[in-house]
């Protein structure tokens, strides 16, 4: 391309060695005095493994459960889509940085052939004006007149708006923080399909077990109805006793009823969750009571990890750095800004290839320098605008920083008094189990009466029952300690091993 002088190819190689010198450097800092422990986490060296916490758990249905959503949840796919949308936008925004390359080529084939109109002229004096030219020898005497002509031509067109003072290039890092964002998303999609999965699996296997307690207590309420109606017979207790026995068998067998359908609801809810369709959907029994056999909270959680970790914490830290990058790009906007363009052709042109051709060549290259003037505060007001957007992001950051630190003490706090609690539950059960059965011995032996052994056994039932929430609840809070650390989500290498 000898249109193209070295002074030329200096600018080029300045320009780009500049154009890749600007680059946006995006730091966050955070106003949050970190901690170094956590008030109430078992502190330990070595830290309990939480990225696939349920694995830990010892229930082969719900950890199958898990596995088959984070496969197969439609949620969790759409979420994965987007991700995958705000990455191919990271790479479409940064492939205006580099020079955009053009072919452009066109043709044309053209022929005619029609008879010579000089047949019919007649010339005075002279005859026909065709014969005369023949007799000449032109060739406009020919009886058929013949005009062949083609044209091609092939040229390169390039274009570059060198980044010299790193303005598209800052747009091209917002992508990129934007598009971790998505991931993060996806990332916080994950731990919440987690927690869901395991929240309704162990409200239905609560409400299954609540169901057969209930059954118990309902059995027992028969035996005790039936005691009352007899003494109420031979005249030693009152219409009241009967009906207040009455009450109680129907108030029990209602609550069964609302346990059986709670208990269904929620299996139905696992199906949606596993992308598997609810009609005839049926769990398996797992062959061990989770909620006797939780495992101790996670220890050794220290504050920063737990920054570092949780989804929704990254994804504002990577608003932030996008805002940020916002701003360098919207400050860029007071600088100058160059534009390159090159056109290079080559063509040819043959008309009667008896008679004429043209052949064509050429390059041009020019340089564009555009600085803002005047703009009525349009740049000036849209750097106010990124500045505050960047408070605003960093604000969210610290608050969502101090909100985690609260969450996971709390949560602690909260499973060590539950797990306490339910010690006590269990106790206070095996107590009332004793006594029920000590009563029943006493009555065989005519040392109590049937309705007073009978009521020592639904009190140990309703301490059952009790018990069997005191467990959820603590599991519940378990599920949600892991989430408040940030438990439960992994990235796409550890997703495929």
């Amino acid at each position: 391309m000898e249109v193209m002088d070295k002074r030329w190819l200096s600018v080029l190689v300045g320009m780009t060695l500049i154009a890749g010198c600007n680059t946006t450097d995006v730091k966050v800092s955070s106003n949050v005095s970190v901690p170094l422990q956590f008030d109430r986490s078992n502190h330990t060296r070595e830290a309990t493994e939480i990225s696939r916490w349920w694995q830990g758990w010892p229930d082969p249905v719900l950890r199958n459960l898990i596995e088959i959503g984070l496969r197969n949840n439609r949620d969790l796919a759409m979420m994965k889509a987007n991700m995958n949308a705000a990455r191919a936008s990271a790479a479409l925004v940064e492939s205006n940085l580099g020079p955009q390359l053009w072919a452009d080529v066109e043709g044309s084939v053209h022929r005619l052939r029609n008879d010579n109109p000089l047949k019919d002229v007649n010339v005075p004096g002279a005859g026909n004006a065709r014969d005369l030219l023949n007799s000449a020898g032109s060739a406009l005497g020919d009886n058929h007149q013949h005009w062949e002509g083609h044209h091609v031509q092939l040229g390169f067109v390039a274009s570059w708006e060198p980044d010299v003072f790193g303005g598209k290039r800052s747009d091209a890092e917002a992508a990129h923080y934007l598009s971790l964002s998505a991931t993060e998303q996806w990332h916080g999609a994950q731990m919440m399909l987690i927690s869901d999965i395991a929240d309704n699996y162990l409200k239905m296997r609560a409400m299954q077990q609540r169901v057969m307690i209930g059954q118990q207590s309902v059995a027992t309420l028969r035996h005790l109805q039936r005691y009352a109606e007899g003494r109420f017979k031979a005249g030693q207790a009152t219409a009241y006793d009967v009906k207040d026995v009455t009450s109680s068998l129907a108030t029990m067998q209602a609550q069964i009823a609302t346990y059986q359908a709670q208990a269904d609801a929620y299996q139905r809810n696992l199906a949606v969750l596993t992308a598997q369709t609810p009609q005839g959907f049926n769990l398996p029994s797992a062959g061990i009571d989770i909620l006797q056999h939780l495992p101790a909270a996670p220890a050794g959680q220290v504050p920063l990890d737990v920054i570092t970790r949780r989804p929704d914490i990254r994804t504002l830290e990577n608003q932030v750095k996008a805002m940020s990058a916002q701003l360098a790009s919207a400050k860029a906007d007071r600088l100058p800004r160059f534009d390159i363009n090159f056109l290079w052709q080559t063509g040819r042109v043959k008309l009667d290839s008896d008679l004429s051709h043209l052949k064509t060549g050429g390059g041009l290259i020019d340089l564009g320098i555009s600085l803002p003037i005047f703009t009525a505060g349009r740049i000036k007001h849209n750097i106010e605008r990124a500045d505050a957007r960047v408070q605003a992001a960093i604000a969210a950051y610290d608050q969502s920083i101090l909100k985690a630190l609260a969450e996971v003490d709390s949560a602690y706090q909260l499973q060590y008094s539950l797990n306490q609690q339910n010690q006590l539950l269990r106790t206070a059960q095996r107590e009332a189990n004793r006594q029920a059965n000590a009563a029943e011995k006493l009555f065989r032996y005519g040392d109590m009466t049937l309705d007073r052994a009978l009521r020592s056994r639904l009190n140990a039932q309703q301490l059952s029952d009790q018990q069997i929430q005191g467990s959820l609840a603590e599991a519940q809070n378990l599920i949600h300690l892991y989430k408040a650390l940030g438990g439960g989500w992994q990235n796409e290498s550890m997703e495929n091993d």
